[in-house]
């Protein structure tokens, strides 16, 4: 640092460089102060102005109060309030200027005003800061005026050349380097430099960056960020503080440079932060100012790089321009139209903190962790060693679950979402744009206890959660074009469902919690849970449709455990619904979540195996009252609906006992209300209910359009007098509905002895419902000629409108007139009469017809009169096309990169157990390769090792006896210890012959059964491994039939859950004509065609029939099928029993046919099968 010059160091001359308006101080003085001027002074000439600011050395007084009278001057004009003179001082003004310019009219050869620069330099030199100060706000407001005046633009061009010279340029380091107590120097200066840039719309500002040496130094201007003073808002209006106006110049460059200067700027990061460390203190405008000009000229600026605008923003900044989040403004300080800054704050951070573009946050994979190899361009291949990241352990997450984004990370932890509503805002941003943060979130922030407590901080955290938990799921979970090979890790979806505060005991506390409104929050919490847990699963299985890797599937089904494990009880959500006085909205909320439990999460719900019958009659009961307001009738509805869909997915619902709450069984109940209901739009679910379990039954056909339903609700509808059914009808009809599901194979057979009785094959009858046979058999009770009772009136005009309908919508006509000649046979003789002419437009069916055509849109015109019933309308060309395609189920193909061999090294024995890679381990055995059989036998040596040392160590199992078999073994595997002794037993010990798919893939799902207790198939899995030691697999499948489906179950409620996987281990093991040939052996196709037309064979079950008839005709076994099972007859068969999967089954045909030995199936059938396939091709088509 250079000396002080003498004239600073005098002691009498420390004050001299003040300006007149500063209040004098003892023992000081001015030198030269300005002389005295009367207020009534005024410039009439140009001359006053040349000779007022004539500059000599020895009248420096009488020069700066020319100054004065200047800045007098140029305020008249630039801030006139007379207009009329306003002309006239531009014309002074003018003509002075035109007096300033240099030799030869321009500024080439000299300066323009010479001499306010010369005073200027003269100050400079003498350091005499009072002139220095006002040269340089004169000039200020100079340029101010003409850039207000166009007139004038053409004399700022040459004043910021000459300011530009660097003669004169030089002197801007003087002012803005003045000591910080020098406000009045350097304040000037920098209103001058800020003027000088935006001249002319910035026309300058590139000379003005060019000589940043001078006009741009950035410790310079990094210091004068940082003089600051507390001064009040009006205050900063009035003197802007230094800090202002340095502020205000930095900002000036940033709205008028280009990208190259703009860069160049940012870099210099501490004048860039400085800003930022105090904006807390500045005004509202100037903060208005800040976040303004870097949201519109540097973030949203796409021509400034990337990685530039990542250095402006770190967390400090970040927290810094959050605290205008509590930012107090003073009354008054603010307009109408202005926003507070902690608004400004706000839609600032939401901007900068969510989009990759403004360099704050990095690229983002959505739910994937970071890696090494990620970069910010395209991630969808994830590295080999992420493969296992969707299936580890919710607790090694924390290890592994690294983020890129560690600014918003840091970020986001130091704001409070649960105390301000803005705070939660962009926290809940920041986690839609960063998916990968929400898990991070908290993890790290689990010191906040969620236990309820009716506190201010309790309901916001809760509002946050269930905003986070709202948030959507990332397409492809954030892989950019689509799905990974591999899923992300589960923790990572578990938080997302259901973070870290949520547990079961805690949401169980705020379910039993006394208040209601803690109550209502966790059932919102755990509602907005589940549903976003069905989207994630969705997803989940899409990606399993769409990739080859069986992880999708695995991570779903580890998913929907997780969060059942974090989930209360149904029974708590059961016992919260049974509080008395629970009304409206909330039992609607809960009749909801228990809804979501059995969609999402059914193994929960059905583990209680809870009784849907009696609340589901309670609120068909409810349903019927009448309702006081229109609100609480929607809440009854919707309960209503919410109940119905759990009796659906209910197996243990009793749709066809009659509660003792109820008058009629629930169905009949459910049709009731739908046939009296004069608002359809509320009870819209009911009918699609209705024809579910009609479906199932096969009580009434549903192949025509309109079906056999849609003709029954009319019927009911259509009572003449009255707008319910008669209780007779329905009394009739409910009991037949009953009697109908105790016995449906009476009533079939009763279908086929009158086809038999009119002599019509099983293809030449047309649609019919078989519920009929049972109105037949129970009319003479009611209406017969024994019947007692004198009611059967309304019974026969409805059976007479219902037979009329069923023809109107074109079942068999040959069929209806035979059940009607039976029904008018066995009827008393005042109702055959009635019964004779049921097929008759008269009779006052008009109604019905009318309601029918209402309800379902079916045009009926002209066939009133027809003696032959309507065509059954076809299918459109565009829905037979639309129609999904039957897979024709090809064995799947050997992995070749076979990475069970050594995924489950990866892992816990729990964990790989219950993911699959033990199960993919064994199939290793049954490979086309000997090295891997090799390989595999190896590894489940290894395996069998390591389950043997697990529990080696522990106290408990020193003192087992020594012959024990599983001594040293953890009891939960000593099972599966046992399971792959026996697998290695029976395999060859060289690997040289492959093990076939029938043991290997009844190996792999044992896996993951022995580990689990609580599987239904648990025992008979153990029972059979404790029969032999070694498998035979010869009867594998037979054994299995038998203890499965042949056998009475152990428990009734788990049977076709005990089918079902029967059937898809036939379907996983039958992959090649080794297989094959272990089936035709054992006779299991046999079988499985004689339990398909069982009424114990499940809908579900008969498709998984299908689908493995259909592989087996990859593997060679269609002649098999067709010449030792009688495949194409049972086929025939079916089809003329109107089986439901008539498509598919005539595809199984055409396919079995066209892969069968043609030959030998013609020698063996005589030429018959050829044309029976035809038949049905032709029926297809």
């Amino acid at each position: 640092m250079g000396k002080r010059p003498a004239f600073e160091a005098s002691t009498h001359s420390a004050h001299s460089g003040r300006d007149t308006k500063r209040p004098k101080v003892d023992n000081s003085y001015e030198r030269n102060p300005p002389h005295a001027s009367g207020t009534g002074e005024e410039v009439t000439t140009a001359r006053d102005l040349q000779n007022a600011l004539f500059f000599d050395q020895s009248a420096q007084g009488d020069f700066r109060s020319g100054l004065n009278l200047f800045k007098r001057f140029l305020d008249s004009i630039l801030y006139s309030t007379e207009e009329l003179h306003l002309p006239r001082k531009r014309a002074i003004l003018r003509e002075y200027l035109d007096t300033q310019k240099g030799r030869g009219g321009d500024a080439k050869d000299g300066l323009f005003l010479q001499n306010l620069t010369q005073g200027w330099d003269h100050a400079v030199e003498t350091n005499f800061n009072a002139i220095i100060s006002q040269v340089t706000a004169v000039l200020a407001l100079l340029l101010k005026v003409f850039a207000s005046h166009g007139e004038f633009l053409a004399y700022g061009t040459l004043l910021a050349k000459t300011l530009l010279q660097p003669s004169v340029a030089r002197r801007f380091v003087r002012s803005t380097s003045a000591a910080p107590k020098e406000e009045n120097v350097i304040a000037p200066a920098l209103r001058l430099l800020t003027e000088l840039t935006k001249f002319n719309n910035g026309a300058h500002a590139r000379a003005v960056y060019a000589k940043r040496d001078f006009t741009l130094d950035p410790k310079i201007l990094g210091r004068n960020i940082n003089l600051g003073r507390e001064q009040s808002a009006a205050d900063h209006v009035k003197k802007p503080s230094i800090r202002t106006t340095a502020i205000r110049y930095l900002l000036t460059h940033l709205r008028y440079q280009d990208e190259r200067a703009k860069s160049d700027i940012l870099s210099n990061t501490n004048v860039v932060r400085a800003i930022f460390d105090h904006i807390r203190t500045d005004p509202p405008f100037l903060i208005y100012e800040i976040l303004d000009v870097f949201k519109n000229h540097v973030f949203q600026d796409k021509t400034i790089a990337r990685h530039t605008k990542s250095r402006i923003l770190n967390g400090k900044a970040l927290s810094r321009i959050a605290s205008l989040y509590s930012y107090e403004v003073e009354q008054g300080s603010l307009s109408e139209t202005q926003k507070a800054p902690d608004q400004l704050a706000h839609d600032f951070l939401r901007l900068v903190c969510t989009d990759p573009a403004y360099g704050v946050m990095l690229p983002t994979q959505g739910f994937y962790p970071s890696t090494p190899d990620d970069v910010e361009g395209e991630q969808d291949d994830a590295p080999v060693y992420g493969h296992d990241l969707g299936l580890e352990s919710a607790d090694s997450y924390a290890k592994i679950g690294k983020v890129r984004n560690i600014i918003l990370s840091e970020f986001v932890q130091g704001q409070r979402p649960y105390a301000n509503i803005l705070h939660q805002e962009l926290v809940v941003d920041i986690f839609r744009a960063c998916p990968e943060l929400v898990a991070d979130y908290f993890v790290k922030r689990r010191d906040f206890s969620y236990d309820p407590k009716l506190t201010s901080t309790w309901i916001g955290y809760s509002a946050f959660l269930y905003r986070t938990i709202q948030l959507p799921v990332p397409e492809h979970f954030g892989a950019k074009k689509h799905y990974r090979e591999h899923p992300p890790p589960v923790p990572v979806l578990m938080d997302s469902i259901l973070p870290q505060p949520l547990n079961q005991q805690v949401l169980s506390k705020c379910l039993n919690h006394n208040s209601e409104l803690i109550q209502l929050f966790a059932i919102r919490v755990l509602i907005v849970a589940l549903q976003k847990l069905h989207n994630v699963i969705q997803e989940l299985n899409k990606a399993s449709v769409t990739g080859s890797s069986k992880h999708w599937a695995q991570a779903a089904k580890r998913l929907v455990s997780e969060v059942s494990r974090r989930c209360p009880s149904i029974r708590t959500v059961f016992l919260s619904l049974k509080r008395p006085g629970l009304k409206g909205m909330k039992r609607e909320s809960i009749t909801r979540l228990l809804r979501l439990y059995y969609e999402v999460t059914p193994q929960v719900a059905l583990q209680e195996r809870f009784d849907v019958s009696l609340p589901l009659c309670n609120a068909l009961v409810e349903a019927e009252k009448p309702s006081t307001s229109p609100e609480d009738k929607v809440f009854r509805v919707m309960e209503l609906e919410h109940w119905m869909q759990m009796a659906r997915l209910s197996p243990a619902m009793r749709w066809w006992q009659k509660q003792k709450s109820l008058e009629y069984s629930p169905f009949v109940t459910l049709l009731r209300l739908l046939v009296t209901s004069k608002e359809d739009e509320l009870y819209g679910g009911i009918k699609s209910l209705l024809s579910d379990i009609l479906r199932d039954q096969e009580m009434l056909q549903t192949k025509t359009s309109p079906d056999a339903l849609d003709a029954l609700i009319a019927s009911l509808g259509s009572t003449s007098g009255s707008t319910t059914p008669s209780t007779e009808v329905l009394e009739f009809l409910d009991d037949c509905c009953s009697r109908f599901t105790k016995v449906p194979m009476k009533y079939f057979d009763d279908v086929d002895v009158m086809r038999a009785r009119a002599a019509h094959s099983a293809t030449e009858v047309g649609p019919f419902s078989t519920l009929l046979m049972t109105l037949v058999e129970q009319w003479p009770f009611k209406g017969g000629e024994t019947a007692t009772s004198n009611l059967a009136d309304c019974l026969a005009q409805w059976l007479s409108r219902l037979m009329y309908l069923l023809k109107l919508i074109g079942e068999d006509e040959a069929m209806l007139g035979h059940v009607r000649d039976a029904l008018v046979e066995l009827a008393n003789p005042a109702y055959k009469g009635v019964l004779q002419d049921a097929f008759l437009w008269k009779m006052g069916k008009e109604r019905a017809k009318e309601a029918l055509k209402l309800a379902t849109g079916a045009d009926f015109s002209g066939s009133e009169r027809s003696s032959k019933s309507p065509v059954p309308p076809e299918e459109p060309e565009q829905n037979k096309k639309t129609r999904p395609a039957i897979d024709l189920e090809e064995p799947p193909v050997e992995d070749e990169k076979h990475t069970g061999l050594t995924r489950w090294r990866k892992k816990e024995l729990g964990e790989a157990i219950d993911d699959g890679d033990v199960g993919e381990l064994i199939l290793c055995l049954c490979s086309d390769h000997a090295e891997i059989r090799i390989q595999a036998i190896n590894n489940i040596r290894q395996l069998a090792a390591a389950i043997q040392s697990t529990g080696r160590n522990e106290p408990s199992k020193r003192e087992a006896p020594e012959g024990h078999l599983c001594h040293g073994i953890n009891f939960e595997l000593q099972q599966l210890y046992l399971l792959l002794g026996e697998l290695l037993e029976s395999v060859d010990p060289t690997g040289a012959e492959a093990f076939p798919y029938v043991g290997g893939a009844l190996a792999a799902r044992c896996a993951g059964i022995v580990a689990d207790p609580t599987l239904p198939l648990f025992s008979t899995v153990n029972r059979f491994l404790t029969t032999s030691p070694v498998w035979d697999v010869n009867s594998l499948l037979r054994f299995f039939w038998h203890r499965i489906v042949a056998s009475q179950p152990d428990d009734e409620s788990t049977y076709h859950e005990e089918v079902n996987w029967y059937l898809d281990y036939l379907m996983d093991g039958l992959r090649t004509r080794a297989d094959m040939e272990l089936f035709r052996r054992s006779n299991i196709f046999e079988q499985l065609l004689s339990h398909y037309t069982s009424r114990s064979c499940a809908a579900s079950a008969k498709d998984k029939v299908v689908r493995l008839l259909l592989r087996a005709t990859h593997v060679g076994g269609s002649t098999t099928l067709i010449t030792r099972c009688g495949l194409i007859t049972w086929i025939q068969m079916m089809v003329g029993g109107n089986d439901a999967r008539q498509r598919a089954l005539k595809i199984l045909a055409s396919r079995v046919y066209e892969t069968c030995d043609q030959n030998k199936v013609a020698a063996w059938s005589s030429g018959t099968i050829e044309e029976i396939v035809a038949s049905l091709i032709k029926g297809q088509g």
